[in-house]
């Protein structure tokens, strides 16, 4: 009798951090390779030699992209800290949503682990073994981009404040100190009506636009969750539209990276 076996096919597959000597400090596996399984120090090695060589050939310029095959590498870099994060990731998926990820990882990797360590001086210390529980704070970091897609987008020249709004009520802002809670209850009923109106023509909408005395406010729709963007009217819509695409493109890709790593759970 034949058995096969499907193994779960993600997004990403795998990130690691490496100190400025080449050193793994930490590693996380998404989908597992019988071409990886203990040559994590080895691939790391690799990889800071690629940097150097890259450095010295192109006078300061380092890596951010590689492509082989339907897999990709995307590289973040932290200059104070010399921490190099890489995410071998879906070519398919681009390479802007591979940076969001691996600069998301790498950032919240720093924010919890450089006010106690020297990260810098390469010591001893720096083993795999002391960063290992970062494992339990991927997702949440993961789930943390949704608010960096917002924060980037909400610095578009003619945007005003944008805003992702869920069914449950819930809201994400681009300021994690915003009264989120107000945010939806005032911006809720908003949607519901514009939902309900295209829905009385027949239409399941996929883009609102609100046309205000001195705003434009465009309302997309994500599966279970709405990004609301409040736009100048004296502005040519031109001057923010590629922007807002994007973002609703990354925040598609979040939502389907999180769904796969949630075992088909809905947006959070």
């Amino acid at each position: 009798m034949k058995v096969s076996f499907t193994l779960p096919i993600y997004m990403i597959q795998n990130f690691i951090i490496i100190t400025g000597r080449g050193t793994l400090l930490f590693e996380k596996e998404w989908v597992g390779s019988a071409h990886r399984v203990g040559k994590a120090n080895m691939f790391a090695s690799l990889l800071t030699a690629m940097q150097e060589f890259s450095r010295q050939a192109t006078g300061g310029l380092l890596v951010s992209h590689l492509a082989f095959g339907a897999l990709a590498l995307s590289m973040a870099w932290d200059e104070r800290t010399q921490l190099r994060g890489v995410l071998t990731h879906d070519l398919a998926d681009g390479n802007e949503f591979g940076s969001l990820i691996a600069q998301q990882l790498l950032r919240g990797f720093i924010d919890t682990y450089a006010p106690d360590t020297d990260f810098a001086s390469g010591g001893p210390l720096l083993t795999a073994a002391k960063f290992q529980a970062y494992t339990n704070k991927v997702l949440d970091q993961i789930q943390q981009s949704v608010r960096t897609i917002l924060g980037n987008l909400h610095k578009q020249r003619g945007i005003i404040n944008t805003f992702l709004i869920y069914d449950d009520g819930r809201a994400t802002t681009t300021d994690a100190g915003d009264d989120e809670v107000g945010v939806a209850a005032n911006l809720t009923p908003l949607l519901a009506f514009s939902s309900e109106a295209m829905l009385l023509k027949g239409d399941r909408p996929r883009i609102i636009t609100l046309d205000m005395a001195k705003q434009l406010v465009e309302i997309h729709r994500l599966g279970s969750a709405s990004l609301v963007c409040i736009c100048r009217k004296n502005k040519d819509p031109a001057v923010y539209r590629a922007a807002i695409n994007t973002a609703v493109y990354m925040l598609d890709r979040v939502f389907l990276l999180l769904n796969d790593l949630q075992g088909g759970s809905s947006h959070s």
